[in-house]
């Protein structure tokens, strides 16, 4: 993955909020009086949002930016997913001893390279799981964070790959004009998605979507490129007693609900230009 990281200068900048603040009064002058005038000299500058940001990064980049794979990171989230992560490396294990007791070779390798991969994230960028593109943040600015709670924000340039968490480990797969979860799986190792009711498709804007993709409940589901999916593990209910994992009680459903969450968490590519306020 390649990060490349500037420092921004927008605390030095005047908010967007104060510059169309500005231009209203400037364009309706001619009805204020030289007192109101004066006291309008006397307002404190709008702190800086990232809106303002964005809009002072775009004049440094060459290329347009996919808007589809934008990202900021905020303070409230940096720790908060770090201990997700290593949260869910723990339980992991606890379901790779219960597969290794049961003989359950193939759940074991498939939680065993979950764990890993998970544990290879550390240290590396996150965002949160939410648009806070330019292009979001500007259809409501008063909804734009405040700078000052904001780690980073950046664009990656859209990746040519899906990744797959699935019965065959993670992988990922090229994209494909057109990809659908169909598709994907007919390419994939036959064993990726073998009895499996659902997986979770995490968007490149970080949108967490669950889909079916058995017989009875299939359901189309095209594919952006940086997407990832994946499987829910089979619980009790759904093997009729059969479970892979003996001895485990909520340990599944801990993984079924939050690996989405933390995939989330992750950047929409590899490489990626990323900025943060001095």
């Amino acid at each position: 993955m390649r990060i490349t990281t500037y420092r921004s200068n927008c605390w030095a900048y005047v908010s967007l909020t104060k510059r169309l603040f500005t231009t209203a009064l400037l364009a309706g002058s001619v009805l204020l009086t030289t007192a109101a005038i004066s006291r309008a000299d006397t307002v404190a500058p709008a702190a800086p949002t990232l809106a303002d940001a964005w809009l002072e990064t775009l004049p440094q980049l060459t290329e347009p930016v996919s808007w589809s794979h934008a990202y900021a990171l905020l303070a409230a989230d940096q720790e908060r997913f770090q201990q997700e992560r290593r949260y869910l490396v723990e339980e992991l294990n606890t379901l790779i001893i219960s597969a290794q007791a049961a003989g359950n070779t193939l759940y074991r390798q498939t939680i065993a390279a979950w764990r890993d991969t998970l544990r290879s994230l550390e240290g590396q960028p996150l965002r949160s799981p939410e648009r806070l593109d330019l292009l979001k943040l500007g259809t409501n600015l008063r909804e734009a964070p405040l700078l000052d709670r904001v780690i980073h924000w950046g664009a990656c340039e859209i990746p040519t790959w899906v990744e797959v968490w699935g019965l065959q480990g993670v992988t990922r797969t090229a994209w494909q004009p057109g990809m659908t979860l169909d598709t994907l799986a007919h390419g994939l190792n036959a064993r990726a998605f073998t009895s499996i009711d659902y997986v979770h498709l995490v968007t490149p804007q970080a949108e967490v979507i669950r889909r079916g993709i058995a017989a009875w409940n299939h359901e189309d589901t095209p594919l952006a490129p940086g997407s990832r999916i994946a499987i829910e593990l089979p619980t009790r209910q759904g093997l009729m007693g059969a479970l892979p994992f003996p001895g485990t009680t909520h340990e599944l459903d801990i993984i079924n609900q939050r690996l989405p969450g933390v995939l989330a968490a992750q950047l929409p590519g590899d490489q990626c230009t990323q900025w943060q306020a001095q």
